[in-house]
């Protein structure tokens, strides 16, 4: 058996501000990217950020990393993948890939490895929040690796 990985897409245009001197997308911004589309992920699987932070629940990035592979460009439409790599009860680990549409070529792949903490810091399991907890799972199913 092969092992498959299920992704969320989202697209984002690179915006002149996006770009450097070299006219190439600087290289801070894809963390803006990854940002953008790990939150759009979690609102399409009922995990909007809002719901977390309602209970009190927050996921303070400690650790990131960025391969850099090809350059992104103005005015380009770039897709970032994500994916969930691991669920724990007090860490989150996601993936990602960017692109250009109908190029399987990495532009880019990234992780990030988030804790949950409360609003000072103070860790926190995810399964002392049985309604929440039950949607992340469902979430991470969906988009982490299965046997194909």
């Amino acid at each position: 058996m092969s092992e498959r990985v299920a992704e969320h897409c989202t697209t984002i245009r690179v915006r002149y501000a996006d770009t450097d001197a070299g006219g190439v997308v600087y290289h801070a911004n894809y963390i803006v990217w990854l940002e953008a589309a790990r939150t759009e992920c979690l609102r399409a699987h009922d995990v909007p950020y809002t719901e977390l932070q309602a209970v009190g629940v927050h996921l303070p990035v400690v650790d990131l990393g960025v391969r850099y592979r090809r350059p992104a460009l103005y005015d380009q439409l770039i897709e970032v993948w994500v994916s969930i790599v691991e669920l724990g009860r007090a860490r989150v680990h996601f993936a990602y890939r960017l692109q250009l549409p109908g190029d399987s070529r990495s532009l880019a792949t990234a992780h990030t490895v988030h804790a949950v903490t409360d609003a000072q810091g103070r860790v926190l399991r995810l399964d002392r929040y049985p309604a929440l907890w039950t949607k992340i799972r469902a979430a991470a199913a969906a988009l982490g690796p299965s046997s194909a």
